[in-house]
């Protein structure tokens, strides 16, 4: 860990910070794809074999979670733990149902008797990747499963990696059984979103796919795209931080090992326009991590995708954000509101020293799935329009129909495709 300018960057360092770990993914595919073929020749038979070999003979009955096991999940969890989710579930409830699209929005009336409309439905059947290998998130099954149910998806299809046990961690079924979940599936990582992607006997198909996961979680999603939707290509996390000189270096280290600790492929930026703030956060996350059972994964991502650089205006951090397009995007300076007018590329925005990253993980209302490896330039954060889809409504009266029938006539002409002329023309003779 060290301080270097930006401009002084090296171009291949700047390669590798810029990429992260989406960069590996095109090494990754041809290995994720075998996996999808075989799920999706094989279906049940080459999940089972796997969850297998894997939890061994005996930890196998059913990939569909039971209520047995749900009400087991129940007995282990601490009394804790559902005041907390259920405080998380009130504020993402109204944060996202004021986000709720109206069901019809306003008709245009593009000539004398046309009218030209959309209506919001609802995506029918959805599925929900939970990770859960290096950590246990029954925060994401809220942050999934809830616009899913305030957009009034039909069936919610819930998938989770199981642990050494062969079962999905107690807390994440507790989650699951709060929203209103049923069809919960013991299985993760490429599986997963083959099974979700192609359908088994057991794992229904689903029309898209939401969640974050690790790299071959998000490279498989990528390949799902040739069947399915999938919400965006939500894969290892990312922080990255403005920072000026009054910044406090402790929050500052305390936010970049919240997301360090995530996993060894997460990404952790610090700019800053005060080299003594930089250093002074080097030097506190060295002190913060010794006293974190997660240390050693945070330090190895901060030294594989972490970046402390000294910027000479808040201008060349601001260019630098919106080119990197960061997930999480902290902005720790006298006025951040200011700053944030001119970012155009993040997923989600934490304004001001008291904004922590864990606050927007958990419990403000906001969701915590978002773009990343430089989505954030194309993709929004996961919402409850991701849910559904606008339907086009368009109604001619014969008059409607009579003023456009020449316009309809020319370019059926000029296109070659004569029956789009009489489609029109039939209804006047």
């Amino acid at each position: 860990m060290k301080v270097v300018k930006l401009k002084e960057l090296s171009s291949k360092d700047y390669q590798r910070i810029a990429a992260r770990s989406s960069g590996t993914n095109p090494h990754i595919l041809p290995k994720v794809r075998q996996i999808m073929e075989a799920v999706r020749k094989e279906g049940d038979k080459y999940l089972v074999g796997e969850f297998k070999r894997r939890f061994g003979k005996s930890n196998f009955k059913s990939f569909l979670v039971s209520k047995d096991e749900i009400r087991e999940a129940y007995r282990q969890v601490d009394k804790r733990l559902i005041t907390g989710l259920k405080q998380m579930i009130k504020n993402i409830t109204m944060v996202h149902k004021a986000h709720l699209p109206k069901k019809t929005d306003r008709k245009v009336f593009s000539e004398k008797g046309i009218a030209v409309w959309r209506v919001w439905r609802a995506i029918e059947i959805v599925g929900i990747y939970i990770p859960g290998g290096k950590a246990i998130y029954p925060s994401s099954v809220l942050m999934t499963a809830i616009p899913a149910a305030i957009a009034g998806c039909r069936e919610i299809v819930m998938c989770s990696p199981a642990r050494g046990d062969g079962q999905i961690p107690p807390a994440t079924l507790v989650a699951a059984d709060m929203v209103g979940l049923t069809k919960i599936f013991k299985t993760g990582g490429v599986e997963a979103i083959a099974a979700m992607t192609y359908g088994t006997e057991t794992i229904p198909a689903v029309y898209k796919i939401f969640g974050a996961g690790n790299s071959l979680v998000t490279a498989a999603k990528l390949l799902a795209l040739e069947k399915i939707a999938i919400d965006m290509p939500a894969g290892p996390s990312e922080i990255f931080i403005i920072a000026d000189k009054e910044a406090n270096p402790g929050f500052i280290a305390a936010d970049l090992l919240a997301d360090g600790e995530h996993g060894f492929d997460s990404a952790c930026i610090l700019l800053t326009t005060s080299r003594k703030v930089a250093e002074e956060t080097i030097k506190e996350i060295k002190k913060q991590l010794l006293k974190l059972s997660t240390g050693k994964m945070a330090e190895a991502s901060i030294r594989k995708f972490g970046l402390f650089a000294v910027v000479d205006s808040l201008e060349e951090a601001i260019d630098f954000t919106n080119s990197y397009a960061p997930e999480h995007l902290e902005i720790m300076v006298e006025n951040p509101e200011k700053v944030v007018a001119n970012i155009t590329n993040a997923g989600s925005v934490f304004l001001g020293e008291y904004t922590s990253k864990s606050a927007g993980d958990y419990a403000t209302g906001a969701n915590h799935v978002l773009p990343t490896g430089g989505m954030a330039k194309n993709y929004p954060p996961l919402g409850v329009e991701a849910f559904g889809k606008w339907m086009q409504v368009q109604k001619c009266s014969r008059k409607g129909l009579s003023g456009i029938r020449e316009t309809i006539r020319i370019l059926a002409e000029y296109e070659g495709l004569p029956a789009h002329d009489v489609s029109a023309d039939i209804r006047f003779k």
